[in-house]
């Protein structure tokens, strides 16, 4: 994430909708990639950036915790991270509001990754549903719903926005890591797979490295589930569930891809590192490794767990370098 700015001059995060400095009101400008300081335009609901011509609406969700700005000519009402939501959990319900709040903020950040990376965000094939099972919601007719992707609509169980359901579904599954916003990130990697992978050439590649995707699906998720990640050499990849599936080891890679990307770009911006360093950087997994380490022993000095529990074997990393040239090439202009 990178650093923001209001007029005033006071620093500026991600999520904040007002300047505690000078007060000005606040908001993300998608198209710009800014989070930009905003004074009514004294005509209806329009504002405009301070010091600037740009004219915005905000999102009719800002109520509840968005803060992104719209273009004042654009009629829909809502940002370009609330138009792609498609099914709400029942907001009636104790609790379903701060939970929608969490995942609506997941998935801005995941949206913020993506823009910054210069892939495109295709409203009419990209969409996202949270929905309840009888675990949260004795009411549904659903014994259970499982985060996933199918065709460009990623799914999210409410039930994750939950820290304490989440950290006990980490425990009976024996992960070291789960996160809202890893799900995000790993499931827009099933659908960002045909975007970047869009050669013969990359294709091959691919396979090279992942495994045929073609391979059954369903078949391979069951062995996985019944006998655990195989006699394989667990070095080949970041985590157990990669080794279920081509296209799983390729949306695990995929997320930590951009869990990497966003946080060197974090700590360049906070002057942890160069300001040169990211993903245009040759020597970026270097750099992410040196970064990791102190990320962890920073944790454990405040008594927590590591914050990237992950080691990248050279299989990892070859990989990973995959995902970063096509995604380059991907956002390149033509």
């Amino acid at each position: 994430m990178k650093e923001f700015r209001c007029t005033c001059g006071n620093r500026l995060y991600f999520d904040n909708s007002r300047c505690l400095a000078c007060g000005r009101e606040a908001g993300f400008d998608p198209a710009s990639l800014q989070l930009v300081a905003v004074e009514s335009a004294g005509v209806g609901d329009e504002w405009h950036k301070a010091g600037g011509s740009n004219r915005y609406r905000f999102c009719l969700n800002r109520e509840w915790h968005c803060n992104w700005l719209l273009d004042a000519d654009d009629s829909s009402g809502y940002c370009a991270s609330c138009r792609l939501t498609r099914t709400l959990p029942n907001l009636a319900r104790d609790d379903n509001l701060m939970l929608w709040t969490r995942l609506e903020g997941a998935k801005r950040r995941l949206l913020y990754d993506l823009l910054s990376l210069g892939l495109s965000i295709d409203e009419q094939r990209l969409r996202f549903e949270f929905l309840e099972d009888r675990r949260t919601n004795p009411l549904v007719r659903e014994m259970h719903v499982y985060t996933g992707h199918r065709d460009g609509v990623i799914t999210i169980n409410v039930a994750e926005a939950d820290d304490s359901a989440r950290e006990a579904i980490r425990e009976a599954m024996g992960e070291s890591y789960r996160t809202l916003l890893g799900h995000m990130r790993h499931e827009s990697g099933h659908y960002y797979w045909s975007v970047v992978v869009d050669t013969e050439e990359s294709l091959a590649e691919c396979r090279s490295l992942f495994g045929d995707e073609r391979e059954d699906y369903q078949s391979a998720l069951q062995r996985y589930h019944e006998r655990g990640p195989g006699a394989g050499s667990p070095s080949a990849y970041v985590s157990a569930y990669a080794a279920s599936h081509p296209t799983e080891d390729w949306a695990e890679c995929w997320a930590h891809f951009l869990h990497i990307a966003d946080t060197l770009e974090t700590a360049a911006n906070a002057g942890l590192i160069p300001a040169d360093v990211g993903i245009r950087d040759e020597r970026w997994l270097d750099r992410w490794t040196e970064v990791a380490v102190a990320l962890n022993e920073m944790n454990r000095s405040l008594g927590l767990r590591d914050a990237y529990p992950f080691s990248l074997s050279p299989a990892v990393c070859e990989k990973l370098e995959f995902i970063r040239r096509r995604v380059l090439y991907s956002s390149a202009p033509p």
